[in-house]
């Protein structure tokens, strides 16, 4: 029998356009999931509010999907993932805690598991929190489509949840040996461990640089309390050097958050009882370095010349003979009594406490010399009024 081409190639193109059609269809239905993470955006993720999201179904008929979840923290090892199957209804689905409650949970640290189920707390850092949904399918021959994914960014920084005590902020320090001790405000402090950290702090450093950039000159990883004494088989503590300190907290090794830094200074009750706050103007030019004179930010110089016109060159000396830059090397002088001041604070690099020397050429190149201790007016201007 003979069979006309025209039909078999007719029969064979319906065929073609049936498959091609049944394989859009499934595309499309896989597209047409969006899933909706606005309620959940830029708020730390408990067991309460985890599943607080929707999946719109635009496929027009109710849909069997999978959905996976997960909590993955960066430059970490840390992570938590659930599944969870439920029936999409056309239309908008929110998804809620009471539908999260058939999920499955699985974490990557038991430390994890207890500080998300049982306190409804996650780890400081940066996580990503993406769900991933599927449609599900019993025919191999029906094409799914792609996964639908969500994803959103958090970070966990409990500055607020450990509050440093002493010392104060800015504190100044007797003591070698000072007691610090903080507060915690996790309803399950008693569960926690400290670190607590101290560094110097560096010319222009704030705390928080001085903190996270230098090593420190103290570290204690296992604290059990909420205070401690600084020890003294430790490094020993400089005088007049500035400190930062802060403490962070842990629940079964995992970070959990940590305070501010502070900063504190230990200085010397005796320099406080040498200055005079009132500086009188100090005549240089008949004295020859027999006397150290005390300069509290600045220094108050008295000077007479018999010269119509004269010029002072002003040179800083420290005690190993190196040479401390300062902003004006030139002063100018006229006949008679000169009173002037010479700018120290936040003007040359000087050492809180230590001596140095302070030399003055004049035009007819005779060189003064004025020894004196250098005392920074923050370090002791808390303690004027208690003189």
């Amino acid at each position: 029998m003979r069979i006309r081409k025209p039909i078999i190639q007719r029969v064979s193109t319906l065929l073609l356009l049936l498959i091609v059609a049944t394989s859009w269809q499934g595309r499309a239905q896989g597209t047409s999931l969006v899933v909706n993470l606005a309620q959940i955006d830029g708020i730390e993720l408990n067991p309460e509010n985890v599943f607080n999201y929707e999946i719109l179904n635009n496929t027009g008929s109710g849909k069997d999907v999978a959905i996976q979840g997960s909590i993955r923290y960066r430059n970490s090892a840390l992570k938590a993932s659930y599944s969870l199957n439920i029936r999409l209804q056309p239309g908008n689905n929110p998804i809620g805690k009471e539908r999260g409650n058939s999920a499955i949970w699985s974490f990557s640290d038991n430390g994890l598991k207890e500080l998300f189920k049982d306190y409804g707390k996650l780890p400081q850092g940066t996580y990503e929190y993406c769900v991933t949904v599927s449609l599900k399918t019993i025919n191999p021959e029906y094409d799914a489509g792609e996964p639908i994914s969500e994803c959103t960014y958090q970070t966990v920084n409990d500055i607020f949840l450990i509050n440093l005590i002493e010392p104060e902020n800015n504190a100044k320090l007797y003591e070698l040996n000072p007691m610090f001790s903080w507060v915690v405000n996790y309803p399950f402090a008693s569960q926690l461990t400290y670190r607590i950290r101290i560094a110097q702090v560096k010319e222009g450093q704030n705390n928080e640089n001085a903190i996270n950039r230098n090593n420190p000159v103290y570290q204690d990883n296992q604290v059990m309390s909420t205070s401690m004494i600084y020890p003294a088989t430790a490094k020993p503590l400089e005088k007049f050097q500035p400190y930062a300190w802060t403490v962070d907290a842990y629940y079964k090794g995992i970070l959990l958050g940590g305070a501010e830094a502070w900063r504190f200074t230990i200085i010397e009750d005796s320099l406080l009882k040498e200055y005079n706050a009132e500086q009188s103007y100090y005549d240089f030019a008949g004295h020859y370095g027999e006397s150290r004179i005390t300069a509290i930010g600045e220094i108050k110089l008295k000077y007479t010349s018999d010269m119509m016109y004269d010029s002072l060159e002003v040179k800083i000396i420290d005690e190993q003979n190196t040479p401390i830059k300062v902003p004006q090397v030139t002063i100018g002088m006229h006949n008679g009594e000169n009173y002037f001041i010479i700018p120290l604070y936040e003007k040359v690099k000087l050492g809180h406490g230590r001596n140095y020397n302070l030399q003055l050429m004049n035009k007819d190149k005779k060189v003064f010399v004025v020894p004196f201790k250098y005392l920074n007016p923050i370090l002791i201007d808390g303690q004027k009024n208690d003189k």
